[in-house]
């Protein structure tokens, strides 16, 4: 036996991975797997360095995790204390108070990231839409509509109709549902404005919060 082949059985059975035994003494991987092959000792130093590879890389994901926790944490702080300064500063602006007025009525408040607002009046749709474009300062690109309509109407007549009366450039798939018994549905179908965006949202819920004394004051 060689006495660099020596040396890595030396190293191997102190635990040592291919790695660092390749680094020590300057032979290649591959040699080192046809040398151990087959040596039982070396199976279980590999199942030893295998379980403490895992340990480690769960503690560094935990690790990460409660850093990105205490910097969304931070960030959303940073949200509220800039939807009450916003409060204050559109508290005469008509516009801010009739969207966060219909969005304390018609809006999504259980989601944590989906700023969504449902309606079957254009009009509704389209003050929000201007809300999110002027004071929330959304790109367009960003908002987009969903709709909801029944089998019999057509989609394509359906998404020009909201684009026109809204200005909504782009829609997620439509949801058809069942034609109703009774023949008093709408002729458009409903839509909902949506904004993927937690920060946003966090401030919508502050502003809700804060809507009353705005408008009580």
């Amino acid at each position: 036996m060689s006495t660099r082949k020596e040396r890595a059985f030396e190293l191997r059975k102190k635990g040592k991975s291919y790695n660092q035994i390749s680094e020590e003494i300057g032979v290649a991987k591959s040699t080192l797997s046809n040398w151990f092959k087959g040596m039982s000792f070396s199976e279980e130093i590999k199942k030893q360095l295998r379980k403490e590879a895992q340990g480690v890389s769960i503690e560094r994901i935990e690790r990460l995790n409660r850093v990105r926790g205490e910097k969304l944490d931070a960030l959303y702080a940073r949200a509220q204390e800039e939807a009450r300064a916003e409060a204050g500063k559109y508290a005469f602006n008509p516009l801010f108070v009739a969207a966060v007025a219909a969005y304390w009525g018609e809006g999504d408040k259980k989601s944590k990231n989906h700023v969504r607002l449902t309606n079957t009046d254009p009009k509704m749709i389209a003050l929000f839409r201007k809300f999110l474009l002027e004071i929330c300062k959304i790109p367009d690109e960003k908002i987009k509509g969903a709709l909801f309509i029944y089998e019999d109407l057509d989609e394509a007549a359906c998404k020009e109709y909201w684009a026109r009366e809204t200005g909504i450039t782009q829609f997620h798939k439509t949801m058809i549902l069942p034609k109703p018994k009774d023949e008093t549905h709408v002729s458009y179908g409903t839509c909902s404005l949506i904004v993927s965006n937690t920060y946003l949202k966090t401030k919508m819920k502050v502003w809700i919060d804060q809507l009353p004394e705005i408008i009580l004051q």
